[in-house]
């Protein structure tokens, strides 16, 4: 019995090495070769995604054909960044940290009943000062049909020196394209790990929504 079992794994791992097997290979390189998408090699590939750093042909629902790609190129970058300093405070919120009140107004440690706790005005006075930044990175400009109009600016780049644009300078192309990959793909990532985060803590119990409904059933 082990004799056959050893013979179908050498079988097995002969056949990975197979004409088959570089067949389909070949095969997935001439679909991507003759225009299709590198991630969903069965569907065209998008024709406005070429040249964008971090690109590799995922649109399967066609949004860039019907709005500007600048626009969902800052929306993605900007939800990015957000998402990585979500995942990072919602970590030090619950580890603890928390900012210096003597009424215990931010000593609350799950972050999703600290957000209900604090009151609206902490939040309001949040939501203006980025509103704020948002008008002047802008120039007022903050839809989709007008944000990049008259504009040569590259999406995700503000010239105020909080958001770091100096660190660039002096490097090579190479060199910018690389911190902008490494950026793009960490705010993916951040995207679904505060996405998990807050699902998670919902599912443990906050005080704000109770126990989850199906948990312990």
């Amino acid at each position: 019995m082990m004799k056959t079992v050893i013979l179908i794994v050498l079988l097995a791992c002969v056949a990975a090495f197979s004409p088959i097997r570089q067949s389909m290979r070949s095969n997935s390189l001439s679909m991507v070769a003759e225009g299709k998408s590198r991630s969903l090699p069965f569907l065209n590939k998008p024709k406005n995604l070429e040249g964008l750093v971090g690109s590799s042909d995922f649109d399967p629902i066609g949004f860039s054909e019907y709005f500007d790609i600048k626009f969902l190129r800052e929306a993605e970058l900007k939800h990015g960044r957000v998402s990585m300093l979500a995942t990072v405070g919602w970590l030090v919120q619950q580890a603890g940290v928390h900012l210096p009140s003597p009424d215990g107004l931010y000593d609350v440690a799950n972050p999703i009943d600290a957000f209900f706790h604090v009151g609206p005005s902490p939040i309001l006075q949040i939501f203006a000062g980025i509103g704020a930044l948002e008008s002047i990175n802008h120039n007022g400009k903050l839809s989709i049909l007008n944000m990049f109009e008259g504009s040569d600016r590259e999406p995700g780049q503000f010239s105020l020196p909080i958001y770091g644009a100096a660190l660039l300078k002096g490097k090579t192309e190479a060199q910018i394209n690389d911190i902008k990959l490494k950026e793009i793909k960490n705010g993916r990532l951040a995207m679904f790990a505060i996405g998990g985060l807050v699902h998670h803590t919902i599912v443990q119990g906050t005080e704000t929504f109770g126990t989850f409904p199906l948990w312990g059933q």
